[in-house]
């Protein structure tokens, strides 16, 4: 699966493209699917109630909503009435695993004994996000549970009334695991305009992506480790003089890969502005006065262009890249590619079976910024919401509510089935998969992305990467805050010119990103374009309310 949540571009259809835009922000703010946590909740403190670490008593207690803790046993049974059965719909993002549909009948097994409901689930690929997305939300579609981020612009949908704010008493009565467990800070960055849109993860991510390579053909290219653009142009030339028939970076701007401009993004720390389209608008969070810029005027970007163009040119990167479907990490699985782009929890998951497969190949992660700065991402990076449409709200909650009351339901979503996709070690400290057993069948870390317990929940896996645990380790130690985690512009005055914006950013984004057009032509025609769409003025707005943010608050 990936998230995550990220630039590109198709030039025959627009659905294609929007993915290919988000390939940027992914490869500034990927969530999800290629980030990582410290396994700790730092907001936590400020509870006095519990800790998102107190976990220990959660293990059986799978109706938390709903239990009565009077030890009158007279009293009328407290909680809410679950005596009508009901389905709940889930928007699931990308495409069902191989063994889904085991794992949603073991789903449903729980839920019907736990709040007597079905869950039934709708997918909508990655390549359809930009078009269903939308739809699914506002067209008034019967969805109970969907997935939603900063990246996804949630809070533009919450001000569109898109989802059902969860108010003190819902959250007392259906999610009262979640509300204890979640450290304010969460609720904060899910909150919009004073209301509560989501039920937010507990844990806070750190930014890290970058390249899985051979080492033979490293050696070949005669360098130790991929840290920019130049190095990665002589591996790829080594790759293309071993094998001329494979294309050395097989890649797809319409599936969210990460493009080669990520070694900028990463390294200067760049995010994308809360509520836009995904990358119209960066800033670095970590400077004293931040700056808005973009894909267009950003200096290190303009200077990076040229050389991508050149390598694609050169054929080092796909000629279809911008309407491929196939995510360079399946191509260079298969011997397809010479370069595949991960987030680091993703090459974690798929280094065992790269390995075996192709154990002459010496595969490691070169990470686009291996010194960071890495950002701990806001808590809104990964969230469940409950859309407007929903018949069925309150239930909804309550299931959410399990995968922070019940690990039962964390695992399950996120590793399978106990037994038959994923099993203990001996001392219980790690999970691992059983022997024999094919990990495609149901590949970790499916879903819950944005919710539920992971700090109480979650297990290291005997399959990770070596130096993974250091990695994360390193990561946790130089960790920044983002003191713009609560910076959520109003729109308002601008959302017609950010409208005709967006289509100037599909057109010419991704092409640039991936080399797949001449940059100074692009980059003439699209100034224009931008100007007459407004650009200025969406940028001098956005730039007005990021100077006049308090940061931290």
């Amino acid at each position: 699966m990936k998230l995550r949540r990220s630039i590109g571009l198709k030039t025959q259809t627009k659905k294609a493209i929007m993915i290919g835009t988000l390939a940027l922000i992914l490869g500034t703010t990927m969530t999800a699917c290629g980030s990582n946590n410290n396994g700790s909740n730092n907001g936590a403190k400020d509870q006095s109630a519990s800790s998102t670490n107190n976990t220990k008593d959660t293990g059986n207690n799978t109706a938390t909503a709903d239990s009565n803790t009077s030890t009158d046993t007279n009293a009328a049974p407290a909680g809410p009435d679950i005596s009508k059965h009901v389905k709940l719909t889930w928007a699931a993002l990308g495409d069902p695993p191989k063994d889904f549909d085991a794992v949603k009948a073991k789903l449903n097994e729980m839920a019907n004994k736990d709040l007597n409901a079905d869950i039934d689930f709708v997918w909508i690929g990655w390549g359809d996000l930009d078009s269903k997305y939308p739809l699914m939300l506002m067209s008034g579609q019967n969805v109970d549970m969907i997935y939603t981020a900063g990246w996804l612009g949630y809070s533009d949908n919450a001000k569109k009334g898109a989802f059902t704010e969860l108010t003190k008493d819902m959250l007392d009565k259906y999610a009262p695991s979640a509300e204890q467990k979640l450290p304010p800070e969460a609720w904060s960055n899910a909150t919009v305009d004073g209301k509560i849109i989501a039920v937010p993860r507990n844990f806070l991510e750190y930014q890290d992506a970058g390249l899985a390579v051979r080492g033979d053909i490293m050696s070949k290219a005669g360098v130790t480790a991929l840290t920019n653009l130049d190095d990665v142009e002589k591996y790829l030339a080594a790759a293309k003089e071993a094998d001329p028939k494979v294309v050395p970076f097989n890649t797809g701007a319409s599936v969210g890969d990460y493009p080669l401009t990520s070694f900028i993004t990463k390294k200067e720390s760049l995010i994308s502005v809360p509520g836009l389209p995904a990358n119209m608008l960066l800033f670095d969070p970590l400077e004293t006065k931040p700056q808005v810029s973009s894909v267009f005027d950003n200096a290190d970007l303009l200077a990076a262009y040229p050389k991508i163009r050149e390598m694609f040119q050169k054929g080092y990167i796909n000629k279809n890249v911008l309407n491929n479907k196939t995510p360079s990490r399946d191509s260079f699985q298969s011997g397809q590619s010479a370069l595949a782009a991960y987030g680091d929890n993703q090459f974690r998951d798929s280094y065992n079976g790269i390995n075996a497969a192709h154990p002459d190949w010496n595969v490691s992660f070169q990470s686009f910024s291996p010194e960071g700065p890495f950002i701990k991402l806001a808590y809104d990076s990964g969230m469940m919401a409950i859309p407007s449409a929903s018949n069925n709200k309150e239930r909804a909650l309550m299931f959410m509510d399990k995968f922070f009351s019940d690990p039962n339901y964390y695992m399950l979503m996120i590793y399978g089935i106990e037994g038959k996709h994923w099993e203990y070690t001996a001392d219980k400290s790690q999970i691992e998969v059983p022997a024999g057993t094919d990990p495609s069948l149901y590949p970790k870390w499916q879903y819950p992305w944005g919710f539920g317990d992971w700090v109480g929940f979650n297990k290291p896996s005997t399959t990770d990467y070596p130096d993974y645990a250091k990695h994360v380790q390193y990561m946790s130690s130089i960790a920044k805050d983002n003191p713009y985690a609560n910076f959520k512009p109003n729109t308002d005055s601008i959302k017609n010119e950010i409208a005709a914006l967006n289509n100037v950013f599909i057109k010419y984004g991704g092409a640039l990103s991936y080399g797949a057009v001449d940059p100074d032509e692009a980059l003439k025609k699209a100034a224009s374009e931008l100007k007459a769409a407004g650009y200025d003025k969406v940028k001098t707005e956005i730039q007005k309310q990021l100077d006049a943010f308090t940061p931290g608050s």
